[in-house]
Protein backbone atom coordinates (compact mmCIF):
# COMPACT_ATOMS: atom_id res chain seq x y z
CA UNK A 1 0.00 0.00 0.00
CA UNK A 2 2.62 2.40 0.73
CA UNK A 3 3.95 2.25 -3.11
CA UNK A 4 0.42 2.62 -4.39
CA UNK A 5 0.44 6.00 -1.85
CA UNK A 6 3.74 7.30 -3.41
CA UNK A 7 2.96 6.12 -6.92
CA UNK A 8 -0.48 8.27 -6.75
CA UNK A 9 1.08 10.99 -5.27
CA UNK A 10 3.84 11.22 -7.75
CA UNK A 11 0.80 11.17 -10.47
CA UNK A 12 -0.67 13.75 -8.67
CA UNK A 13 3.04 16.19 -8.98
CA UNK A 14 3.21 15.29 -12.74
CA UNK A 15 -0.64 16.21 -13.36
CA UNK A 16 0.13 19.39 -11.43
CA UNK A 17 3.21 20.00 -13.19
CA UNK A 18 1.34 19.40 -16.50
CA UNK A 19 -1.49 22.16 -14.83
CA UNK A 20 1.14 24.70 -14.85
CA UNK A 21 2.70 24.01 -18.46
CA UNK A 22 -0.41 24.38 -20.17
CA UNK A 23 -1.37 27.40 -22.06
CA UNK A 24 -5.70 27.24 -21.51
CA UNK A 25 -8.59 25.51 -22.64
CA UNK A 26 -9.48 21.62 -22.39
CA UNK A 27 -6.11 21.02 -21.32
CA UNK A 28 -6.21 23.04 -18.52
CA UNK A 29 -9.24 21.70 -17.22
CA UNK A 30 -8.32 18.11 -17.77
CA UNK A 31 -5.22 18.51 -15.73
CA UNK A 32 -7.06 20.02 -12.84
CA UNK A 33 -8.98 16.98 -12.86
CA UNK A 34 -6.66 14.06 -13.21
CA UNK A 35 -4.19 15.85 -10.82
CA UNK A 36 -7.50 15.93 -8.70
CA UNK A 37 -7.89 12.52 -9.33
CA UNK A 38 -4.67 11.32 -8.13
CA UNK A 39 -4.38 13.39 -4.54
CA UNK A 40 -7.56 12.62 -3.86
CA UNK A 41 -6.58 8.61 -4.69
CA UNK A 42 -3.29 9.73 -2.00
CA UNK A 43 -5.41 10.98 0.40
CA UNK A 44 -7.58 7.94 0.71
CA UNK A 45 -5.10 5.48 0.81
CA UNK A 46 -3.12 7.29 3.57
CA UNK A 47 -5.78 7.61 5.35
CA UNK A 48 -6.52 4.22 4.92
CA UNK A 49 -3.20 2.94 5.74
CA UNK A 50 -2.99 5.12 9.05
CA UNK A 51 -5.81 4.17 10.84
CA UNK A 52 -4.78 0.55 9.41
CA UNK A 53 -1.81 1.21 11.64
CA UNK A 54 -3.26 3.22 14.61
CA UNK A 55 -5.43 0.40 14.88
CA UNK A 56 -2.79 -2.24 14.99
CA UNK A 57 -1.41 -0.41 17.37
CA UNK A 58 -4.17 -0.34 19.93
CA UNK A 59 -4.62 -4.23 19.54
CA UNK A 60 -1.01 -4.89 20.30
CA UNK A 61 -1.60 -2.05 23.27
CA UNK A 62 -4.59 -4.20 24.25
CA UNK A 63 -3.48 -7.17 24.37
CA UNK A 64 -0.25 -6.55 26.67
CA UNK A 65 -3.02 -4.66 29.06
CA UNK A 66 -5.07 -7.81 28.73
CA UNK A 67 -1.58 -10.23 29.73
CA UNK A 68 -0.89 -7.74 32.57
CA UNK A 69 -4.21 -8.18 33.98
CA UNK A 70 -4.15 -12.30 33.58
CA UNK A 71 -7.28 -11.91 31.54
CA UNK A 72 -9.86 -9.60 29.98
CA UNK A 73 -11.39 -6.99 31.34
CA UNK A 74 -14.82 -7.74 32.50
CA UNK A 75 -16.03 -3.89 32.26
CA UNK A 76 -16.79 -3.72 35.79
Amino acid sequence: MPLYMVFFFLLGLVGFAIYGMVDGGTALVLAIMVSGVFFTCFLILFTIYWLGYLLKGHAIWQARHQAQSEGPSTGG
